[in-house]
């Protein structure tokens, strides 16, 4: 806004390089629900007049309806959507619509603004990640018999269901930090002025009510610097895309012709330009790929906030662009895992050999020595040898004979053969949280509850944390 002391309009390079209107009008619906409580709260204070708040109220109402029907508001040159919205309406209602910014600064609109938006966008994010556990879910086989690794070198076994549910429970922790997040953001700012609070008799709480925040800011000047809840949200993004990064390496792992447990899907994989035979991974690999630009999408956003002093320098209006491209990123990458997912084919005989593969179920014989009272650390150093006996005698550790397991150690017995099977050592890892498939079953009836429980409690904060008119699940046409 450059206002009447200036004697020239801006140079044309100027107003390219300052205004945003290209990417801040996604906050149409924020901007117009936050200026329609903001005129009504005005006009209960007689701040204005009656019949201007009336005006001013059904003008936006008007308008929001308009833009909403259209798609959206069509670049026409403006600033910025704060500076597209006033000007409409001061075109409609002339003198009405120049009385809206009266006990109001653009940084407390911004802040109001930003701060909607983000409690909208962690209840979008919130749903997309359950809807992804339920494919995880839907998914655990209980049964299925699967490898399971450390430094990508044959572990133990663990079951197919045990793997999805660790999956599960990283995308529930970001879940819990959408609510954290939420409440971050759950503060109003209108009313705190360009930065020390306005010469009106305003009613903030009233605001406030109007636009569903459960409180106000205490202090003006913090109220306008804060990004803390952006920074907080452009977390929550990185969290997400490195939890999906990491799964998507196992994919990607999974689905190459050394492992061949997984095959995605033709719609869902891509060939070579050059290689007829290839089937590439290209959802996981683009996955993993974008929780790199997330990351210096954050780190770039906090090198910027550092910077500023407070309260308010221009370099914050960047935060917009950091948070619609961090949602760009987020809620596609849940998507298309989702969907990818849904139709991804394991190969469960490939999985069941990689499970027993690399001598993975060794530890069974340290447990077997620990129960005829072998200290572990002399358990293992024995396991440690039976291992390397197979491994010379080139043979799985249930083809050493008889004599070759007495040779090294008198306790070792026939019977420890049947409990070198996969099935058997994931059946005995019956303990909560572990992989038997009797505690997998458990976990995923435990799963389902938590879904159904996040799904209500998601719909809850819907309609009790926003405006109708931002309901979170409607379309951004954008």
């Amino acid at each position: 806004m450059w206002g009447g002391r200036f004697e020239s309009e801006p140079a044309d390079a100027a107003r390219a390089f300052t205004r945003s209107f290209p990417w801040d009008r996604r906050l149409y619906r924020e901007d117009i629900v936050a200026s329609r409580a903001h005129a009504a709260m005005l006009g209960a204070r007689d701040i204005i007049g009656a019949s201007d708040a009336d005006a001013l109220t059904a003008g936006l109402d008007r308008l929001l309806q308009e833009l909403d029907e259209a798609g959206g508001p069509v670049d026409a040159g403006d600033e910025d959507i704060h500076s597209y919205v006033e000007r409409v309406l001061i075109e409609r209602l002339g003198d009405a619509g120049r009385r809206l910014h009266t006990a109001r600064s653009r940084n407390d609109q911004v802040a109001t603004d930003m701060r909607l938006y983000v409690k909208g966008l962690t209840l979008r994010i919130g749903r997309a990640l359950v809807d992804l556990m339920a494919v995880l879910v839907d998914r655990a086989e209980p049964d299925t018999v699967a490898p399971g690794f450390t430094h990508l070198q044959s572990g133990q076994p663990v079951t197919l269901g045990h793997y999805l549910l660790a999956i599960h429970e990283m995308l529930s922790r970001d879940v819990d930090a959408c609510y954290q997040v939420f409440a971050l953001a759950d503060v109003c700012p209108l009313g705190s002025g360009a930065l020390a609070g306005v010469p009106y008799d305003i009613d903030r709480e009233h605001a406030a009510h109007a636009l569903h925040f459960s409180q106000i800011t205490r202090n003006s000047m913090d109220a306008v610097a804060d990004r803390d809840y952006l920074l907080a949200v452009l977390n929550l993004g990185v969290g997400i895309l490195l939890h999906l990064s990491r799964w998507a390496e196992d994919l990607v792992v999974w689905a190459s012709p050394g492992f061949a447990m997984v095959e995605f899907a033709d719609a869902y994989a891509t060939g070579s330009s050059i290689m007829p035979q290839k089937k590439n991974p290209d959802i996981a690999e683009l996955v993993r790929g974008r929780a790199g630009t997330a990351l210096g999408i954050a780190s770039g956003m906090a090198a910027t906030v550092k910077g500023v002093p407070l309260t308010y320098g221009l370099d914050l209006q960047e935060d917009k662009q950091a948070l619609f491209r961090m949602e760009d990123l987020v809620l596609p990458s849940l998507g298309i895992m989702r969907e990818a997912f849904k139709t991804l084919r394991f190969d469960r005989a490939r999985m069941a050999q990689m499970a027993e593969s690399g001598y993975a179920t060794a530890t069974e014989i340290a447990d077997y020595l620990v129960e005829r009272d072998a200290p572990f650390r002399e358990a293992h150093e024995i396991a440690g040898r039976v291992v390397a006996a197979a491994i010379e005698a080139g043979v799985e550790l249930t083809a050493l004979t008889d004599d070759q397991l007495q040779a090294l150690d008198a306790r070792l017995g026939a019977d420890l053969r049947e409990r070198l099977t996969a099935e058997r050592a994931v059946a005995r890892r019956d303990v909560p949280g572990g992989t038997a498939p009797r505690q997998v079953r458990l976990a995923i009836a435990d799963a389902r509850g938590r879904i159904d429980l996040e799904r209500g409690r998601l719909r809850e904060l819907a309609a009790s944390g926003l405006p109708a008119a931002l309901a979170p699940w409607r379309p951004l046409n954008d």
